[in-house]
């Protein structure tokens, strides 16, 4: 533990230094890799011939490779051998033959050129690793900026949908209802057409509206999310004839609206995966929190999945892309004893369960199901 009572990581620690050798000037790197390989020789010196340090030589050619590049690194090699040889003759060994000093002299080169190399493709690998790693976090960060753009242009064509065109043909049914009363008061015969008119255009209001609430479906204020998933449900019912319900044991207030959107496009798609092909006539969304996560869960009495559906169609991929944009995870298995279950879990979603919260259990998620499923 640090003083301030942070945990002391290695790898924070490494990153940290590194940095500080990266900003040094080349000859001031140069001349610390002279001086790791004077001490290196030094060492060896005293320590004898007998003692094989050379692989200590290592050092100062792997910190020329990190910070230096390939010749530097490869000069350190030249600089390593030269003062191996100088602290094996300096230390007493004694050779019978010229050859046989010659020869070591070689392969403790060969040796420090294998090291040099090594971790140049040790670095080099690494590099590649760290581009991808940058281009992925660069083209995730792009994902997600476009998607926050296209809720943002959806939000705006639905507001202006619901403030605009709405309020124009709810003033132009006004006026026909208007025309309708005069013309019935005058005993006007197309007093009738009049009211057709009026009733047409209320029509056209109402399915304004629900389109304007389909663009932009999350409202910004607490409790957005739950009144969206609310009102998924109620339109699910009246519009397709299946008994949809919505559960959620206490408020869970998302604080991102991005995030909120998210999780009600995946009960959305879920909710028509139910209806459209599952056939299924009882449909239940639940939303519940525990332990810093918060779940999603849409279960049906459908037909399910067929065999390979679960891994194809846009719709599920799109799904499984939001339930990662969310950091978060999508499960799809069946019900019981018919039907499926989408459970998304975010995680870290910053919300604290209260008293009335079911907290999920981490080894086997708590699944809401409809009534007359079997539980095990």
């Amino acid at each position: 533990m640090h003083a301030h009572g942070k945990p002391f990581r290695p790898t924070e620690w490494l990153a940290a230094s590194e940095e500080i050798f990266r900003r040094q000037p080349q000859a001031v790197l140069y001349a610390e890799a002279l001086v790791l390989v004077g001490v290196c020789g030094f060492i060896d010196y005293i320590t004898g011939y007998e003692l094989a340090f050379y692989p200590v030589y290592a050092l100062p050619i792997l910190f020329l490779v990190w910070f230096g590049g390939r010749l530097p690194a490869v000069a350190a090699s030249l600089a390593c051998t030269a003062v191996w040889c100088w602290a094996d003759i300096a230390a007493g060994h004694v050779y019978s033959n010229g050859l046989l000093q010659a020869w070591d002299a070689v392969v403790r080169l060969m040796f420090f050129l294998i090291v040099a190399f090594a971790g140049l493709a040790f670095k080099q690998n690494r590099d590649v690793m760290r581009a991808r790693v940058r281009l992925l976090e660069r083209s995730q960060q792009l994902e997600h900026e476009i998607i926050g753009i296209s809720e943002s242009e959806r939000e705006r064509i639905g507001r202006d949908l619901h403030d605009g065109v709405c309020q124009y043909l709810a003033a132009i049914g006004l006026t026909a209802d208007l025309l309708r009363q005069n013309l019935a008061q005058e005993g006007h015969p197309r007093a009738g057409a009049a009211g057709e008119i009026a009733t047409l255009l209320q029509d056209a209001v109402d399915r304004a509206r629900e389109v304007a609430r389909g663009l932009s479906p999350v409202d910004r204020d607490e409790g957005g999310l739950e009144s969206a998933l609310e009102e998924l449900a109620n339109s699910t019912t009246r519009l397709t004839g299946a008994t949809c319900d919505f559960l959620c044991p206490a408020p869970l207030p998302v604080p991102d609206n991005i995030r909120a959107i998210h999780l009600f496009r995946i009960a959305q798609e879920a909710v028509g995966n139910a209806t459209r092909h599952g056939r299924a006539r009882n449909i239940i969304i639940a939303l519940e929190a525990g332990e810093g996560d918060l779940s999603l869960r849409v279960s049906d009495d459908g037909t399910g999945f067929e065999r390979g559906a679960v891994t194809g169609g846009m719709g599920l991929n799109i799904m499984r892309y939001r339930a990662r944009t969310l950091g978060g995870t999508l499960e799809i298995y069946p019900n019981s004893p018919t039907g499926t279950v989408v459970a998304c879990t975010m995680h870290d979603s910053g919300i604290t369960p209260t008293a009335t919260t079911p907290v999920m259990n981490a080894d086997r998620p708590v699944v809401v199901q409809p009534a007359y499923a079997n539980r095990h």
